[in-house]
């Protein structure tokens, strides 16, 4: 059995900071990121204002730490996909793009704008693209066990889907009016349409 090396302190610093993480998604997600005052995350979560700001100098930096968490969400899906010794599908690649499409459209269903500020956030932020860079190493190698009869090469497929990925959750953000069934059905079309093209 492997002995937590962290102290009684660091475990709370921790937690106090998951915990400002937490409450502050659910209130950007009930009422909009700029509805959401320090105050009202320090009251719900029962904490100082100097103790917040001791963890996030300023709110901004919190839909940063919620952006780096749903890029090591991504690259946890990646990863899984990644492993094991069986036969892969290019239905199985589409899967995986799904299930994270699922969970995006799971997250907007409170605030759709909550999801785009952590989008941009993702997009801006250095840490995403050394993830996406990651992911689609991960993804590329997994595609080199797939059986194909085009030339292009396991990164290139990689980076198109993604590409497709990124682009198809981007349009359904700023399409506010479209329904969460709209972004399955569309990316389910458009990786199977890109996959004619590359596999």
């Amino acid at each position: 059995m492997v002995r937590s090396t962290l102290s009684l302190r660091e475990k709370q610093k921790h937690y106090t900071r998951t915990e400002i993480v937490r409450v502050a998604f659910e209130l950007f997600a009930a009422h909009g990121y700029e509805d959401v005052s320090v105050e009202m995350i320090c009251d719900t979560v029962g904490i100082s204002r100097a103790t917040f700001f001791n963890y996030f100098p300023q709110k901004e930096l919190i839909l940063r730490e919620i952006a780096s968490t749903r890029v090591e969400k991504l690259k946890t899906i990646v990863s899984q996909f990644g492993e094991g010794s069986h036969r892969l599908t290019f239905d199985d690649v589409i899967a995986l793009f799904l299930d994270i499409t699922d969970e995006n459209t799971r997250i907007a269903a409170k605030s759709r704008r909550l999801l785009l500020s952590l989008w941009f956030q993702q997009v801006t932020n250095g840490p995403m693209m050394a993830a996406r860079k990651e992911a689609i190493n991960i993804l590329s190698s997994a595609i080199k066990r797939i059986p194909r009869r085009n030339a292009a090469t396991p990164q290139l497929i990689a980076e198109t889907l993604f590409a497709i990925y990124m682009a198809t959750t981007l349009e359904w953000l700023i399409r506010e009016e479209e329904p969460g069934a709209w972004l399955l059905t569309n990316m389910r079309a458009r990786l199977k349409l890109g996959m004619e093209g590359i596999a």
